[in-house]
Order: C-alpha cells, then structure tokens, then sequence
C-alpha cells in the first residue's frame, strides 16, 4: 500500500513542448477532429489502395473506440467515408487544397520606353489607313425602281 500512495501523490510533470502557466481551455492542440485532410487524418499517402484505406480505418478505429474517444472516433469515421470508394476518393482528391506554389516577386519592375521610334511612326499610319479594312464596293449597291 505505501507504493501505490507514493504514485498516486507523486506530482505529475508536464510535456516538455506545453508551458504550465497557460490554461487548459487557452492551449492550442491540434487533434484528429481538427484535420481537414482525410489521408492525414487516416496516416496514408495520397495514393493510397481502398485495401490500405480500410486497413488504417479499422486499425484507428481499435485505437480509438467510439465509446472512449467519440470525437476522435467521429473525424476518422467521416476521413474514411470520405475515401471508402474509389468514386469519393476520387471527388476527394479533386477538391484537395493543394498548397499554392512559391510567389516570387519580381526583381525590378519593366522600364517603359518612351522614346520615339520608327516603327511606331508606321504602326500610326497603318493604324490611320483604312484600305486594307473594308472593301469599298460592300458600302454601295444599286438602287433599285
């Protein structure tokens, strides 16, 4: 009896990465019912066969009984209804976020150049030349009495 006394009024130590100053309701943890991705949710690739998506459901689901952990229960059932068939596995993998790719900006912004040029004489004549427009004889048809 002296052992089990010791344990039970031995001071329990927090993990090492939570600081013991913030309150429970305040901390941010990041569970199963959080995870948005059905693979991570389930701990598979995206290419996953139906027969791994059933083998880590059913291992997950032992894990974590519905009775003992509902919520956790509740965002695997939902990740593997999401990938049960090759149909909604499919309609899933469409609509995946995919991380966007890297932006990079530019170094240094195009300078405009406004100096005259030749050809831009030319462009400006073309441009007030309609001859190579329309055809003429289109505009005019004759009268009829």
């Amino acid at each position: 009896m002296g052992k089990r006394t010791e344990q039970m009024t031995k001071p329990i130590s927090p993990e090492p990465d939570r600081n013991p100053d913030v309150p429970d309701n305040q901390r941010q943890s990041r569970t199963l019912a959080d995870v948005s991705d059905p693979y991570v949710v389930l701990g598979l690739e995206r290419d996953a066969s139906q027969a791994q998506v059933r083998q880590a459901y059913f291992a997950l689901v032992r894990q974590h009984p519905p009775e003992k952990d509902p919520q956790t229960f509740k965002a695997i059932r939902a990740a593997y209804e999401q990938l049960d068939t090759a149909e909604t596995q499919a309609e899933t993998d469409l609509f995946l976020l995919q991380p966007p790719p890297a932006w990079h900006p530019p170094r240094s912004s195009p300078a405009f150049d406004l100096a005259f040029h030749a050809e831009d004489a030319l462009i400006a004549l073309q441009a007030w030349d309609d001859d190579d427009r329309m055809d003429p004889t289109d505009d005019f048809r004759e009268v009829e009495i």
